[in-house]
């Protein structure tokens, strides 16, 4: 039996920043980290967008270079499954015979991509988009010319249909909602997206869905519930995924009945003793919110993977940050904060005409998330602090939607002219915040800059600032003088926390 003070069971995002949290505080504790798949930990987000339009390579996908492990100490198991956990022992069984014995466990086990029980949908060329391979396989079967159906109205469907447009296929997309990204964006911003699908190609088919797909072999038909048949090269299903989290139920973890997440604490401690979980699979106690939250999405993944290692090796401290997340649909990019599981109305900010605009989405009556294009940057700190304060609709609605108001008066907490010039700064509240979190992965992936953690920023600072001030970051383009001033004003004044 091997012995490790660190076991992560896990190859996506978040088990990879476990790996790098664990060695920000803890530099000589054994890791192992054991992935199903045959790959060093990734991120999934390129797999729908530029790698699956060839235009990144594979290396643009992996969160580290191959040598990253063995430079840090850190033994990667892959291909290998996870199959027993005893947390009384303290012990992780794995499909190839072999047992772990660790101190300190971490699942960060993600899902499976779900692929509908249709007549059919075992036929070649019948996708689901989840791994690289998937991806791979995809991109082999796409060509300029093909005939793709795209299953699914949500992030994985907008997403693949956009990039299958741009490869130069004819694009179809359906879903049985009654408009696209219906759970998240007003009916405005729907009806926004089908004009710019429309206009790109993509025939978008709300409220319907697929009865059957037929083909000899290989698939060349789907048969609609609207009546019509479609001949078609490959379909891709983005139907949602299902959670890895037998592992943790079988041993005996508190988990949810409903979809099966892992109940975890403030700190990302599952019930069982020395036990965390993060990503996907993880519901927590969300203090702005006052419920439990459980996020598919790379950003949460990402801090919930760092802050659960770092919690693991002792630096232990509730993980308290705002869901965000982001997509590119064609020439269109939006981020969203907060929790837009459950809205009833909207308050717009600017023009959706024009292409510059936020909505801000209300709850019972209180502030629940905002979605934004391409809005200035000094909105951007007020905007997450408004969602952290939660004001109600009647306290901020006339402002947000009057762009002569300055938002950071909305929160109360406007500095007077002086007091901002003198203000001392800190890397969480006024620094982090200035970093897109798109900006934050592509430069992760092209120099290894953390841009979320302080203690990356705080080693890397001097070449950072100068990259900031020649133009060559961040990726979104060169930051105006005002935005550098700040960060100058940060370093000169101790670069504080």
């Amino acid at each position: 039996m091997e012995s490790y003070k660190y076991v992560i069971i896990g190859g996506g995002i978040a088990g990879g920043r476990a790996c790098e949290g664990i060695r920000k505080v803890d530099g000589e504790g054994s890791v192992a980290l054991v992935t199903q798949e045959p790959h060093r930990p990734y991120q999934r987000p390129p797999l729908s967008k530029k790698y699956l339009r060839d235009e990144v390579s594979l290396k643009r996908v992996y969160l580290r270079d191959a040598g990253y492990y063995d430079e840090h100490g850190s033994d990667l198991i892959q291909g290998v499954a996870a199959t027993a956990l005893d947390t009384g022992a303290r012990q992780i069984e794995l499909e190839d015979g072999r047992t772990l014995a660790y101190e300190k466990l971490l699942l960060a086990t993600g899902g499976w991509a779900f692929r509908l029980p249709l007549p059919g949908a075992g036929l070649e060329n019948v996708f689901t988009l989840r791994t690289i391979e998937d991806a791979q396989r995809i991109r082999q079967a796409a060509g300029s010319g093909k005939r793709a159906l795209v299953m699914g109205g949500s992030f994985i469907g907008a997403e693949v249909s956009a990039s299958l447009a741009q490869m130069g296929l004819e694009v179809t997309e359906i879903f049985p909602e009654s408009r696209l990204l219906r759970l998240i964006v007003s009916p405005e911003v729907s009806e926004h997206l089908a004009a710019m699908y429309e206009k790109h190609g993509v025939r978008v088919l709300p409220g319907v869905v697929s009865d059957k797909l037929e083909g000899d072999g290989r698939v060349e038909r789907a048969v609609l519930d609207n009546g019509e048949t479609l001949d078609v090269d490959l379909v891709v299903m983005g139907v949602g995924i299902r959670l890895n989290t037998e592992l943790a139920g079988e041993a005996g973890l508190d988990v949810r009945e409903e979809d099966g997440a892992i109940l975890v604490d403030e700190f990302l401690r599952t019930s069982g003793p020395h036990v965390y979980a993060a990503g996907d699979i993880a519901a927590w106690p969300d203090a702005t919110f006052e419920r439990r939250l459980r996020v598919e999405h790379w950003d949460v993944a990402r801090r919930q993977g760092l802050r659960a290692g770092r919690n693991m090796a002792g630096d232990e401290q509730p993980y308290t940050a705002l869901p965000y997340f982001f997509s590119d649909l064609f020439d269109l990019s939006f981020e969203v904060w907060g929790n837009l599981s459950s809205w009833e109305r909207a308050v717009l900010r600017g023009s959706l005409e024009e292409g510059s605009f936020a909505y801000y989405y209300f709850d019972q009556d209180r502030l629940t998330g905002v979605l934004v294009v391409d809005r200035p940057d000094a909105e951007r700190e007020p905007m997450q602090a408004l969602v952290k304060a939660r004001p109600t609709y009647d306290e901020v609605a006339d402002g947000l939607q009057d762009e002569d108001v300055n938002l950071a008066t909305l929160t109360g907490q406007e500095p007077s002219e002086k007091e901002e010039g003198m203000a001392e700064l800190s890397f969480v509240d006024d620094i982090a915040p200035l970093f897109r979190d798109k900006d934050v992965e592509e430069m992760m992936d092209i120099s290894g800059f953390d841009l979320s953690d302080y203690e990356d920023v705080r080693e890397r600072v001097q070449g950072i600032y100068a990259r900031l001030s020649d133009g060559s970051m961040p990726c979104d383009g060169p930051w105006p003088e005002e935005r550098v001033a700040k960060f100058k004003r940060w370093m000169d004044g101790g670069m504080k926390a």
